[in-house]
């Protein structure tokens, strides 16, 4: 005798089958799914009349899933019955004998009833116990990928024969999953779901500190070392003081040299001019050749003393350069000094 718990389960299972053909007849499938279905439920008839039971089954499941046909259900449940998967073949003969009445096929509703009644104190079943130090609000039960509603914990689910897996979970807990073993002609197996336990806190490490890298060494700035005065320096300095020197000279003797001229002027006052006249006039020259001397001597002392001077402080040397003279000619890069009285 079935209880009520299991009449409220067959009586769910047949209405979801009710409603999962329906939504898949709204599919409306197309002309190549039908006719494929089509094939495939002959197919799976022929082989089921020839024995070959497993592989009719599978072609008019997927008769079925193209085109949900009430003859299809029908023809599954019986492959079902024949498989041994009770469970399922009494839910597709329950599903069968609801468009049967639909349909008003009385041949097809007497064929569902006479299996029900041979088959349904066979079908086994399936307990999940949830104890009262396991059960939580964030629960949540499988089986075999499958949700199972709060409303069905320790209640008998009809199960085929075979294999099952039940598995629980909540967060921050270990998940638990257990394989259960049905047997078949009304077995019942019970599992019993105990408190899940807390999943261990792992530590997590403190970042490493970051790297402190060491500063790239950088190259030392130019620091001009002073030493003191560099013989280079003493030279042009040197060669300076003699440029003023002979610029001096050159200026003296210039002066000398204009004075002594317009003396001469001035004393000769007869034709020709008296000795003191013409010892002027020598001496003028002879000062003013001097003076062009001196001068040009002291401008190029100047030149090579401004040369050596500036080109020390260039940081080039701290030598002098031997042999290295600016080069000095007239009108390339000297003086030219010339006069004339």
């Amino acid at each position: 005798m079935r209880t009520s718990s299991t009449s409220g389960v067959w009586a769910l299972a047949a209405t979801l089958a009710m409603t999962t053909a329906s939504s898949s007849a709204w599919a409306d499938p197309t002309d190549q799914d039908n006719a494929l279905a089509l094939k495939l439920f002959d197919e799976g008839r022929s082989l089921l009349a020839a024995g070959k039971v497993t592989e009719a089954c599978r072609k008019l499941e997927e008769s079925w899933r193209l085109d949900p046909l009430p003859g299809t259900i029908l023809n599954l449940a019986v492959c079902h019955e024949q498989e041994g998967r009770t469970a399922s073949a009494v839910a597709e003969f329950r599903q069968a004998r609801a468009l049967a009445e639909r349909d008003h096929r009385e041949d097809r509703l007497s064929l569902a009833d006479q299996h029900l009644h041979a088959i349904e104190g066979k079908v086994s079943s399936l307990v999940v116990v949830v104890g009262a130090d396991a059960d939580r609000p964030d629960l949540t039960i499988s089986r075999d990928g499958t949700a199972v509603g709060r409303t069905v914990w320790g209640s008998r689910m009809p199960m085929d024969p075979g294999e099952h897996m039940v598995e629980a979970s909540a967060p921050n807990k270990k998940p638990w999953k257990a394989i259960v073993r049905v047997a078949p002609d009304g077995d019942v197996q019970t599992v019993t779901l105990k408190a899940l336990e807390d999943v261990e806190a792992v530590p997590v490490a403190p970042p490493p500190p970051p790297a402190v890298r060491a500063p790239s060494p950088q190259p030392a700035p130019d620091v001009p070392t002073d030493h003191g005065m560099s013989t280079r320096k003493i030279i042009g300095l040197a060669s300076v003081a003699a440029g003023i020197v002979g610029i001096g000279v050159g200026t003296y003797f210039g002066l000398q040299a204009i004075g002594d001229h317009g003396n001469s002027a001035a004393t000769c006052q007869t034709t020709p001019c008296s000795g003191q006249s013409k010892s002027l006039t020598s001496r003028a020259g002879t000062e003013a050749d001097t003076s062009t001397v001196a001068f040009a001597a002291g401008l190029a002392a100047l030149g090579v003393g401004a040369f050596l001077w500036i080109g020390d402080s260039s940081g080039r040397s701290d030598k002098p350069s031997v042999g290295v003279l600016p080069s000095l000619s007239p009108g390339r890069g000297g003086l030219d000094l010339a006069g004339r009285f």
